[in-house]
Parts: C-alpha cells; sequence; structure tokens
C-alpha cells in the first residue's frame, strides 16, 4: 500500500502583525499635513483655476499666511468673493481643524448660505466630506460637526456670539449689519459684529484669524470701508496692455461710454482709459490681457496704499473693472442709473450700481452739500403764473394735505412728462364752513369732512380766452394725506385719516384717489413699499375692505426733491414755483438738511417742503406712475386739458368757456350735495358702512347706474369709472 498524501491545510496563519504593519496603516492619522496655501489647496480639491480673476489667490493665500490675523476686502458682487471664503473653509477642515463660524446678516441668509454654499462644498469635496462626522446630526442646518472642530452658521445677535469660542471666523456681507447688534430704543447694544468676533477668539489668541469681506453700503464711510483703510489698504494696479506701464485702475475715472445717449450707445461704447495719462484706449477685448498681467506681478498687482501698516490686517480693494462682470455690461448699467437720475432723481439705481458694480461706498448726489439758498429759491418764482392757475406743462394735478394740531396745511402740485413738477396751489385750512370753529384734527374726527369738497375742486388753466374767462379747468386726480410718524400725534392724524377715508369712500370716491401716507424713518427701506391695510381683524390680519396706509422712505424722497429744487433751468426734474408764492412758504423748502443719510430739520415750518415730498410719494404708489416718467398713466378723465387749435376762434372758444364754466360750478357744487344726500353731520360715523363699487369702464366713458340708500351694511352700490367720483 503506498503512502497516503496528507492534503494541505485550508488555512493558515497570517504573519503575525508587527508594530511596523500597525504604524503603517494609521500613519495618515499622525502624518503631519503638508503646508499648502489655500489657493493650491482649492486647486487641487475644488477643481479652481486661479487664472480666472488672478488677484484672487493673493487674498486667498493670506488666510492661510500664519503672519496675518485679519483680512479685509470691500468689493463688488460677483467677484469670486464666495469662493475665497470657501475655499478657506474647505482647508480648515482638511489641513487645520478648528472651531469656526460663518457669519451672514439674518437668519434666513445663514440659512440659505449653509443649503446652497456650505452643503455643496461638503458633497462636492471628498477631502471635507470623508472629514465630516458620522452621527445623524453632523450637517445639520446651523451647525457642522467634522473632525476636531464644528462649523457654525450664524448672524448678527447676540446670543449668537456667546458661548461659542472659536479660532476662525468669517463675517460675510458685512455692511448689512447693525452697527450696534442687538441695540434698540431703550438700550444700546454689545457693539460690532468685528468687537463680538474679536471676543469669541480670546481663547485662541495669537493664533486666531478673522476675514471680513463686503460690497460697501454705508455712505458715512463706516463698516468694511474703515476696516479695510486701517490695515494696508491694497489697491490693483495692472499693467496698461498698449504703454506697458502700471496704474491704479479706478472704474468711476476709468470707464468711459457715450453719456449722450441711452443704455444701448453705453454699451456700444464702452471703452477703458489707462489712467497713466498716456491716453491709451483699451477696448473689451483688451479685459483679458489686462487681468492676466497681474500673474507674474508682486502680490499679483496688489499694491498697499498704506505701506507702513502692520502686515497683521492685511485688507484688500477690489474695483469692478478688475469683476467677472464686463465692461459694455457694466457701462449699460451705470448709463441707466445715470437715466434714472436724469429724468427722475431718483438715486437708488446710482446707489446700487456704484455699491455692487463698482465697489465702491457710494456718496449720495446731496451728502455734504449745504440747503439751497432761499435767495436762489426766490429767484425761481416764475413771472406771469400766479398761484391758483395752472399753465401749461403739468398733465395732472393732484392736492395734498399736511395735518397740523389746529389746521390742514395744503397745496396743490401738477406732474408733467419727465419728472417737472409746478407748486400750483398752497393754502391752509383752519376753520370749518361755518368760518366761525375751529379745526381741530386730533380731536375731532368730523372736522375732516372740510376737505372732502377738494376732491371736486377744479383750477382754471393761466391762459385766458376772448371773453376773458379761463380756456378750461384742471381736476384733482387724488388727494393726499400725511398722517405724520410713529407718535401720539401721528396715532390721532391716522385715526381722522381713516375717518376720512371712509367718508370719502361713502360719498363714491374710488379708493386709488385716496392716498394715506406716513413717514418711514429707515433710510435704507425700499423708495415705496406695498400698502398695508390700516384696521385690523379682532381676531387678527388685517381687514381688507380697511383704509390702505402707505409707508414711503421719505429720505430718499427728499433727496429726489433736493435734487430738482438744485435744477438750474426749466426742463425734466424740474419744480416751477409761482410769482406770488409767499416767502415763508420758499423758506419751508429749506427747513431741512441732509446728515448722516437722513434729513433733519433746521426749523420747525417744513410744510412746503412736505407737501412736494408725499405728493411725489402718491405717484410713485399703482396705479400711478411708479417707476415711469412718461404721463401714459393719467386717466382720460383726469388729464389737464387745453383747447385744440380748431377752439381758437372766438365763437368756439366763446361756447366751450362757458361750457366748462359752467360744469366747474356744478363740479365745485358736488361735494356739498353728496353730504346732504348721506347724511353727514358731527355725529354720523362710517365705521360700519360697506362698500361695494365695480371698476367698469367702456370707452372711457363713466357708465352710471342708479345709486339707492340702504341701511350701514350697504350704501351707494354703483358702477363707475375707477377714478371717477360720483356726479349728480
Amino acid at each position: 500500500m503506498t503512502g497516503a498524501t496528507i492534503p494541505p491545510p485550508r488555512w493558515r496563519l497570517p504573519p503575525p502583525t508587527t508594530g511596523g504593519d500597525i504604524l503603517r496603516r494609521q500613519a495618515h492619522n499622525v502624518r503631519p499635513k503638508l503646508k499648502t496655501s489655500v489657493s493650491h489647496w482649492a486647486v487641487v480639491h475644488r477643481g479652481y483655476d486661479p487664472t480666472t480673476l488672478p488677484w484672487q489667490p493673493e487674498i486667498m493665500d493670506c488666510l492661510s499666511d500664519a503672519e496675518v490675523a485679519e483680512v479685509g476686502m470691500i468689493k463688488p458682487s460677483q467677484c469670486g468673493g464666495t469662493e475665497i471664503g470657501l475655499a478657506w473653509m474647505g482647508w480648515i477642515i482638511d489641513t487645520d481643524p478648528s472651531d469656526s463660524l460663518v457669519c451672514q446678516p439674518d437668519q434666513a441668509m445663514a440659512g440659505i448660505f449653509s443649503k446652497t454654499r456650505l452643503n455643496p462644498l461638503i458633497d462636492e469635496t471628498p477631502a471635507v466630506k470623508q472629514k465630516l462626522m458620522p452621527s445623524p446630526d453632523a450637517n445639520a442646518i446651523h451647525l457642522k460637526l467634522f473632525r476636531g472642530m464644528s462649523l457654525a452658521s450664524v448672524w448678527p445677535v447676540p446670543a449668537q456670539f456667546t458661548q461659542r469660542p472659536v479660532r476662525y471666523g468669517w463675517l460675510d456681507d458685512y455692511d448689512q449689519y447693525d452697527e450696534d447688534i442687538g441695540s434698540s430704543k431703550d438700550k444700546g447694544g454689545q457693539g460690532s459684529g468685528i468687537g463680538l468676533l474679536e471676543g469669541r477668539g480670546t481663547s485662541h489668541e495669537g493664533r486666531e484669524k478673522k476675514f471680513i469681506s463686503s460690497s460697501p453700503a454705508r455712505e458715512d464711510g463706516g463698516g468694511v470701508e474703515a476696516f479695510v483703510a486701517e490695515g494696508t489698504d491694497e489697491r490693483i494696479h495692472p499693467v496698461c496692455p498698449s504703454c506697458g506701464e502700471r496704474w491704479e485702475i479706478d472704474i468711476l475715472r476709468d470707464l468711459q461710454f457715450d453719456r449722450t445717449g441711452n443704455a444701448d450707445d453705453a454699451e456700444h461704447t464702452a471703452h477703458v482709459v489707462c489712467g497713466t495719462g498716456n491716453g491709451c484706449v483699451l477696448t473689451p477685448q483688451d479685459r483679458r490681457a489686462v487681468l492676466d498681467s497681474l500673474i507674474d506681478l508682486p502680490n499679483r498687482g496688489f499694491v498697499a496704499a498704506n505701506p507702513t501698516a502692520s502686515k497683521r490686517r492685511r485688507t484688500f480693494r477690489v474695483d469692478g473693472l478688475m469683476a467677472l462682470t464686463s465692461w459694455p455690461r457694466l457701462a449699460r448699467i451705470w448709463r441707466a442709473a445715470q437715466i434714472a437720475w436724469e429724468t427722475r432723481q431718483d438715486e437708488s439705481d446710482l446707489r446700487t450700481f456704484i455699491n455692487t458694480k463698482a465697489g465702491k461706498n457710494y456718496r449720495s448726489q446731496a451728502s455734504g452739500e449745504k440747503p439751497i439758498a432761499v435767495d436762489v429759491l426766490k429767484k425761481r418764482r416764475r413771472a406771469g403764473w400766479k398761484l391758483g392757475k395752472v399753465p401749461r406743462g403739468p398733465m395732472v394735478v393732484n392736492i395734498i394735505i399736511d395735518v397740523q394740531h389746529d389746521r390742514f396745511e395744503g397745496g396743490a402740485v401738477g406732474y408733467g412728462k419727465d419728472g417737472e413738477r409746478w407748486l400750483i396751489d398752497r393754502f391752509a385750512i383752519d376753520v370749518l364752513d361755518d368760518g366761525l370753529t375751529q379745526v381741530s384734527p386730533f380731536i375731532h374726527h368730523e372736522h375732516w369732512k372740510v376737505l372732502l369738497p377738494l376732491f371736486d375742486r377744479k383750477y382754471p388753466l393761466a391762459e385766458q380766452g376772448p371773453d376773458g374767462k379761463p380756456v378750461g379747468y384742471a381736476p384733482i386726480l387724488s388727494v393726499t394725506i400725511d398722517t405724520g410718524g410713529s407718535d401720539q400725534k401721528g396715532d390721532q392724524a391716522t385715526a381722522g385719516a381713516k375717518w376720512f377715508w371712509n367718508a370719502a369712500r361713502a360719498l363714491g370716491i374710488h379708493s386709488s384717489r385716496i392716498t394715506l401716507v406716513k413717514g418711514g424713518s429707515n433710510p435704507k427701506g425700499k423708495l415705496m413699499p406695498p400698502g398695508e391695510f390700516a384696521d385690523q381683524k379682532a381676531k387678527g390680519g388685517a381687514r381688507r375692505g380697511s383704509a390702505r396706509l402707505w409707508i414711503p422712505n421719505v429720505h430718499k424722497i427728499k433727496n429726489i426733491i433736493d435734487a430738482k429744487l438744485r435744477r438750474d433751468l426749466p426742463g425734466p426734474g424740474y419744480i416751477h414755483l409761482p410769482e406770488n408764492l409767499d416767502d415763508d412758504h420758499v423758506d419751508e423748502l429749506t427747513a431741512e438738511e441732509l446728515k448722516k443719510g437722513k434729513w433733519v430739520k433746521l426749523r420747525p415750518r417744513n410744510e412746503t417742503l412736505d407737501i412736494l415730498v408725499y405728493g411725489e410719494a402718491a405717484i410713485l404708489k399703482p396705479p400711478f406712475a411708479q417707476s415711469r416718467t412718461d404721463m401714459r398713466w393719467v386717466p382720460k378723465t383726469f388729464r389737464v386739458q387745453w383747447p385744440t387749435p380748431d377752439m381758437r376762434s372766438p365763437s368756439s372758444n366763446k361756447v366751450a368757456t362757458a361750457r366748462l364754466a359752467k360744469d366747474n360750478d356744478s363740479y365745485i357744487e358736488t361735494a356739498a350735495t353728496r353730504q346732504r344726500e348721506v347724511g353727514l353731520d358731527d355725529r354720523l360715523t362710517l365705521q360700519s358702512i360697506d362698500f361695494a363699487a365695480s371698476d367698469a369702464v367702456e370707452n372711457s366713458e363713466v357708465k352710471k347706474l342708479s345709486s339707492t340708500q340702504t341701511t350701514n351694511r350697504q350704501a351707494h352700490a354703483r358702477r363707475r369709472n375707477p377714478y371717477t367720483s360720483r356726479r349728480r
């Protein structure tokens, strides 16, 4: 019998694990990271292209420079500033994990930033994603947990900074933060965002770093501009591809285009003039060469305006010509903003362009200027045209009322195309119709009925026919009431104005012809936000049938009026004054001065200025002009109508004048008739009346239906033109 073969074992013992094997497997956890800059890390892990905007790597690398503790950047929008910050966050997570925070202007923006910027950074960057902790709550919206660190997404309120020691902090869009975070009318706050962040890094002293970035938005030069000015304050100096010399590029000086045409003309003629003084003209095709010239320059083209400043704080200014927006596009936006200023005296578009596209702080056109001299305005009074008459030019007339404790100060303003204005009338109502009783708007709501006839007022045209009578009359489109501020008097005026609104609606006045305004106190607010319903339901929520209150940004509108008053020649944007306007009323036009972005009173009487301001606000609301400079929005029924050439003959003019005069007489009597019909007296309250009115219009003719008086649940149901008062 032959010997049996022993089969090989089914398993073998692995060789014993040595210390070297263990060290090799875990070496990546203890191996020191290779020193790398933020820009290099972004190239390797983010696919970043440093040649797109060659100045960016200089700012990135400051964030990984151990000698730099503070980095500041004042910039235009869409210049890659967020990419710089995200690359820094990724570099921290991957190479130098330490507790960090990113701050956005408010809670909503912090959440959006976390979802749309930080989450993609994690998901699309393997080097970052593998450092995310495996726990289910590691990737929350406002707090993300990584190996060895946390990353908080916060907003500027004191509670978000407490009990949160961090080594690295990024304050983005810094100029949108409150200057004194946590302050209120009753108490002060806890200081600036930079100050709060400084306190969070105390435990990391000597190793902490902060990054402050923002487009400028503070006219007084505070915020990010002040932070940058106190550092090295470095600006971009590219090489001119034509003459080969370097210069500090400045969009406000160097970007040239046709400033007499429209936005299309500006876009087609856009070019940059080299600032070296050689007069080199650079076309949009030269933009790439200008950017590429930065690649081989020291500090990638940045030159310190404050070279003696400590390297501990490196700060940078990025010009709009060095951002992603093309030069023709910049010229187009700039010219459109200029046209808005020239035609509407609205500097909102200019402010937006300078701040977000040029990357510079906007200085208001009226900033630092002294109030207009009264003597200059007195010379503006136009000979041959008197108060109470409508000259050629206005296409619609509105009445504005400024409420005082013992009177109504009123005025009528005419509006023409391209922002041209005429002060048609200036008056005061201090007694009731009996001629004896003193008006008390804050105390007696029923005294507001003296304003109801204003809807039916007609102003004679300034020219006369052969018979010596006016050639026509101008109706009133809207009556605007300034209800005052947010104090007790303002609340009393608002209550009276709501009574007036209900009374006018009971008489058939369309709601669009009644404008209640209350001046907004925020100089950064919208020019004309949507109207708010003044009354609330018992269970909460707006009462949709109640008066609508408009809260315009009076600071911006006063800028517009101030610019109009500074115009030297009649034409677009000019305000005309009649020859017999009282000196005291002219003085009231100069009663306020712009200080730190807000208008403050120099003298107590400013009613005439307020009349112009709230008159401007009234046509900014829908369905009136809003942002339009043409007058096509004016309803035909309320347009200022001048006789056509075929009415110039004596016979035709005589007939037309007689008809217009007769119509005017009956029109003026209408308000008194209305009051008799509905029984308006001191005891009547109209708060519970509901109004039903349709807005059908056929061929611009008023379609009248019979109206009946019923209970206080329904009054004067009728079909009428949306803008037309009820007539007999």
